[in-house]
């Protein structure tokens, strides 16, 4: 390939990058989104929503993997129920544990369905079922 053509398709890359510069991550589900907060870094997985006292009801936390696999959670210090779902590589929901309580004493259960996910989803107990996510249903990501 040559240098001009790199340098186009890096200049095209720049502009869809500042293009959804500033756009909100969501995560939806038909016509119901809810507003994403994005972890990919290790760190931050782990720590995920440890130690928060709750969350806005239309807000989640999306883990972002680098690859599929087997993805299993826990609610270790946690201080509010969840509903958290698993998504294949197709943007499929997989596995969805609902109503998943906080654990605060050990041992806490670790959930971990035997499908693979690319992506896990955090959301407030309950959600999933008021708003009819389903397995199976496709899942679409925005800005991010």
């Amino acid at each position: 390939m040559s240098v001009a053509r790199c340098g186009i398709y890096a200049f095209l890359f720049l502009l869809l990058d500042v293009g959804n510069a500033g756009a909100v991550p969501e995560v939806c589900h038909f016509d119901n989104c809810v507003t994403a907060e994005v972890v990919s870094k290790l760190q931050d997985m782990e720590l995920g929503l440890m130690n928060r006292p709750g969350m806005k009801q239309d807000h989640g936390m999306l883990f972002v993997f680098d690859s599929d696999g087997q993805r299993a959670f826990w609610m270790k210090n946690m201080h509010f129920s969840l509903d958290i779902l698993w998504i294949n590589r197709e943007g499929r929901i997989v596995y969805i544990g609902r109503n998943i309580p906080a654990c605060s004493a050990d041992p806490c259960p670790v959930y971990a369905p035997a499908e693979a996910a690319r992506w896990v989803l955090e959301l407030n107990s309950g959600y999933t079922a008021s708003h009819g996510w389903k397995l199976g249903d496709k899942i679409v990501f925005k800005g991010i």
